[in-house]
């Protein structure tokens, strides 16, 4: 036993003496522009403008663990330039000059203007020692929505706890493609709470088809698909948090009108979200991980980032 237990200990600390060198292939990446801005009518236009840069090998330094059980190696990037505070970024309005904006010093770029639905914004990004980068968004029109009605408690889930049912009809007046984002709150005089869209039981084709409510029930996205230049009766089932005893309440709808780019981009944010809390469930379970990860959209051209829009309407379905 006593052998054995020796050369255990040998293998333990030749093992722990050994230097691994290790050399890293960056891709030939070239510095991009970044850019991220959703304008919408109730505020004035700010842009946040910062830099994409190569992991080059002078940009790196490699050093040793000073623990003196191990000889480890350590890479070391310095943190990155984030702000960008010498572009000119201009912003067009229907084709025409609209603002040109103004560095704030705290990493964005801003301006006095607001911008208003029915018209198409153009942002144009230069700096030096980066390519031109441009994306363009549209500000479209709130649907008309009407007979607003919900029921509490009209069934209950598989745990049990009780299920409501919201009902409403959406009228689309734009022969656009148009696209949509709906959340709701369940207010009273004592509470004030999100609810939550249920996941199994929302199976309308008009809601499934940007399959995010498996990822997250806090919103509903979907588009125009089934109704474009018309009307759609919808009926959503939800809920609200079992721990909370609600009180008769009243419901509170907001309804976005989102662009398209705004709705690729949430459904990406959506996903990787997902996966990402996917990733540290699997690693607090000591779980092999399995997950794909999920792109974030850009519609920027020659750069990274989003540039897209929404118009915001919110109601109130008073309880009866």
């Amino acid at each position: 036993m006593k052998i054995r237990i020796s050369i255990l200990v040998f293998l333990l600390a030749l093992l722990s003496s050994c230097n691994r060198e290790i050399h890293f292939d960056f891709p030939d990446v070239e510095p991009a522009i970044v850019i991220n801005s959703i304008i919408t009518p109730e505020s004035s236009i700010s842009v946040s403008i910062s830099a994409v840069m190569p992991i080059a090998e002078e940009s790196y330094t490699v050093v040793n663990d000073t623990d003196a059980t191990r000889n480890i190696h350590f890479l070391h990037v310095p943190k990155p330039k984030y702000c960008i505070e010498d572009a000119t970024v201009l912003i067009y309005e229907d084709g025409e000059l609209f603002c040109s904006l103004e560095y704030d010093g705290e990493g964005y770029y801003i301006s006095d203007k607001y911008p208003k639905v029915g018209s198409t914004y153009t942002i144009v990004v230069n700096a030096p020692g980066y390519k031109e980068c441009k994306a363009t968004t549209t500000l479209y029109n709130m649907p008309v929505l009407s007979n607003m009605s919900f029921r509490d408690t009209v069934s209950v889930d598989q745990e049990g706890f009780p299920l409501s049912k919201l009902s409403f009809t959406i009228t689309d007046n734009n022969p656009n493609h148009n696209f949509y984002e709906m959340s709701c709150r369940a207010v009273s005089d004592k509470y004030d709470v999100d609810i939550y869209f249920n996941k199994s039981r929302n199976t309308d084709k008009a809601l499934a088809q940007s399959e995010c409510l498996l990822f997250d029930n806090s919103v509903l996205l979907f588009t125009d698909k089934y109704f474009s230049n018309g009307s759609y009766n919808l009926d959503v089932i939800y809920n609200y948090s079992p721990y909370v005893a609600m009180p008769k309440y009243d419901l509170e709808i907001t309804v976005k009108t989102i662009s398209e780019s705004y709705y690729e981009y949430r459904r990406s944010r959506i996903m990787q979200e997902y996966q990402e809390e996917g990733l540290f469930e699997n690693l607090a379970n000591g779980e092999t991980l399995s997950s794909i990860p999920v792109d974030i959209y850009s519609n920027i051209e020659n750069g990274f980032g989003i540039f897209a829009s929404y118009s915001t309407m919110t109601d109130t379905i008073m309880r009866k």
